[in-house]
Order: C-alpha cells, then sequence, then structure tokens
C-alpha cells in the first residue's frame, strides 16, 4: 500500500511539473486514477507494468490539459482582440466579416482533411509542439513526423482551394 502511495506522490509531483498548478495536478491524477480503476487492460497496480502505464497515463492527462490551457488562453486572447477590433473607431465591418468566413472555411478544411493530417496540423500550428514532441506524442520517428505534416499540408491547402471554389 505504501508503494502505491508513493507512486501517487510522485506521479503527482509529475503532474505538477507539467501543468504548473497543483489543482490541476489533483484533477489529473483523479482521472488518472479513474482510468486505472476502470480501464480492462490496464495492468494490476501490483504488476511492474503497473508503474510505467500509470506515468504514461499521468502524462498524457497533463498534455491534454496544457492543450486545453493554450487554447482557453487563445481563445480568451482572440475575444479580446476582435471585442477591441469591434470597440475600436477604425474597425471595418467589412473586413470582420472577411475574417470571419476566412475561420470558418479554414475550420471546415480541417474537419475535411484525415484526422492523422488534422492532428498533426493542429499539434505543430495550433499548439506548437516542436518535431521531436510530436514524435513522442504520436509515436513515431521525427522524420515521419515532417513528412507527414509536409502531406497535411498539402491536403490542407488542397481542400482549401476546394472549398473556396
Amino acid at each position: 500500500m505504501k508503494e502505491l502511495a508513493d507512486l501517487v506522490k510522485d506521479a503527482f509531483k509529475l503532474a505538477t511539473k507539467i501543468v504548473g498548478e497543483p489543482a490541476d495536478a489533483e484533477d489529473i491524477l483523479q482521472d488518472a486514477a479513474a482510468l486505472a480503476l476502470s480501464y480492462k487492460t490496464a495492468p494490476s497496480h501490483q504488476s511492474p507494468d503497473f508503474r510505467p502505464w500509470f506515468y504514461k497515463v499521468v502524462r498524457n492527462k497533463s498534455i491534454d490539459k496544457l492543450r486545453q490551457n493554450k487554447r482557453q488562453a487563445a481563445n480568451k486572447i482572440s475575444n479580446e482582440a476582435e471585442q477591441e477590433a469591434f470597440n475600436s473607431k477604425v474597425f471595418n465591418p467589412e473586413s470582420g466579416l472577411i475574417i470571419e468566413e476566412q475561420k470558418a472555411l479554414l475550420n471546415q478544411a480541417l474537419q475535411d482533411i484525415d484526422i492523422k493530417y488534422r492532428e498533426i496540423i493542429m499539434l505543430k500550428d495550433y499548439h506548437d509542439f516542436s518535431y521531436q514532441q510530436i514524435a513522442e506524442i504520436l509515436g513515431i520517428a521525427k522524420g515521419s513526423v515532417m513528412s507527414r505534416l509536409h502531406r497535411a499540408r498539402a491536403a490542407l491547402g488542397n481542400k482549401l482551394i476546394t472549398l473556396s471554389s
């Protein structure tokens, strides 16, 4: 039982180091513990395979939380910038409409491309992960990340051309 308590305490430290907030780390550990209890193919907590599996779950949940926080911060900044532009005397309703149409077109194109392309574009261009980090997240070689990203951007470009015609 002490080993399990030490594991949870150390996993909490890992999550806190990744996300930076103890409250977020607590949420991550609760999610990871719930997954460990409910996931049918999870190793037994007495198994030597449990510790690395649990750390991987905590790490993945921590990265998910970072992404969520980054999206929320970006949305807040975007909303503030849009509000500022709207309130500004130089705001041109026509340019605002064009920007909204371009956003909608890009979102549609992203939804229409293959998921493996969508996720790699999101990881690199929206979440600003390095090639090495993306390779680790996706479990592929760094060279594969670069070639897949190239193909993904080409597919997105082709989809944008198709949708805008």
